[in-house]
């Protein structure tokens, strides 16, 4: 987290007024209510600085770097009224999950309770200060909008698809969904390695010949790669060859080893496209940012293997991605389902470009 200023203007908000009823309370302490819940002020200066961030992982998505979003677009939005608008939506959202725990009657474990304390503590231990001197954001916010509402949200996910949930998934569902839903794969990644001025005059014709250019490393993967899917080699030989021509002196094998759900939003899309796009057993290469990667879709039962569905933690993860979009959904319908009153003396205060712009200059 970076730190940014506190910034009061009174020119955001006004284009959502049609969507939302009108508030003439003067009362700044609140930004949004439904029935008994409600975001405070300082809740939604959180959601503001969180939109500023989404919108920004928006527009890198096309390419698009900016120091000033207030002249970009958004999903056909300026990105002023993107961000102002996804702070509220955000807003709505936690008030439809607050819904959700209370209708279900749901109420935290001390230790629940103890572990949400405590990571609210450990963040705000570094940022509270921050936080509180340049947004008057205090702790009972912060802890609010992460901490505890994750705490509930998880909760609520529990008592629906857990073990002993109203709907719970049992354990040869979860196997069924891992078995068609996740891939294992190898990689091993490399990036150019070059000599500015001052090394290439010093460097001997050895460290020079060790100079890898873009050009170099992709032959040398396209190598690899034909080397896999024509048959000449396995990938337990490729993995001893880029031992000894990167002369690599670790013990066991170059290649890194990884499991993921082949259709999760997770994991960048570039390198998901490229394993999807692989027959089991065979190899390819791509560039990914600066890395240039070579990518091996391990064969059927070489090393994907039943997952423990004994141990919690990665039971709860595979359910997790099994019925995330589907509790999402519930979330969104509960949201639907709720009047919302906006306090727009509360909210039109706050620019968040200007705040967005301060968080990153910081």
């Amino acid at each position: 987290m970076k730190t940014l200023k506190n910034a009061l203007t009174a020119l955001t908000l006004c284009a959502f007024a049609m969507f939302f009823s009108a508030c003439s309370c003067t009362d700044r302490s609140w930004a949004l209510k439904s029935d008994a819940e409600s975001v405070s002020t300082g809740e939604f200066v959180l959601y503001l600085l969180e939109s500023y961030q989404a919108a920004q992982s928006k527009l890198a998505e096309q390419n698009i770097s900016s120091s000033d979003l207030s002249k970009e677009t958004i999903e056909d939005k300026s990105a002023t009224d993107w961000i102002a608008n996804q702070a509220l939506e955000l807003g709505k959202e936690k008030i439809a999950i607050e819904k959700m725990f209370k209708d279900m009657n749901l109420e935290l474990t001390e230790e629940e309770t103890k572990k949400a304390d405590d990571t609210t503590n450990s963040s705000w231990d570094s940022f509270g200060s921050m936080y509180e001197k340049n947004f008057g954001v205090n702790r009972d916010a912060f802890h609010q909008v992460y901490s505890l509402l994750n705490a509930k949200r998880e909760k609520i996910f529990n008592a629906l698809y857990g073990k002993e949930g109203s709907n719970a998934v049992s354990d040869e569902e979860i196997l069924k969904y891992y078995k068609e839903n996740y891939v294992s794969f190898k990689f091993y990644s490399k990036t150019p390695k070059t000599l500015d001025e001052n090394q290439d005059e010093a460097s001997t014709d050895e460290e020079k010949s060790a100079v890898e250019t873009d050009e170099s490393i992709q032959k040398q993967l396209n190598e690899y790669v034909e080397a896999i899917n024509n048959g000449t080699k396995n990938i337990d030989q490729i993995s001893d060859l880029i031992k000894a021509n990167d002369k690599l002196e670790t013990e066991g094998s170059p290649l890194y080893e990884q499991t993921i759900n082949i259709n999760s939003s997770s994991f960048p899309q570039e390198i998901v496209d490229a394993i999807k796009g692989l027959e089991t057993g065979k190899a390819t290469s791509i560039k990914f940012n600066t890395l240039y990667l070579l990518l091996y879709k391990s064969a059927a039962g070489e090393t994907l293997a039943d997952p423990d569905l004994t141990d919690d933690s990665k039971r709860n993860n595979i359910l997790y991605e099994m019925k995330n979009s589907e509790f999402d959904e519930k979330i969104q319908a509960t949201k639907n389902s709720l009047s919302f009153q906006v306090n727009y003396n509360a909210i039109n205060q706050y620019d968040p470009i200007i705040m967005g712009q301060s968080l990153i200059s910081g």
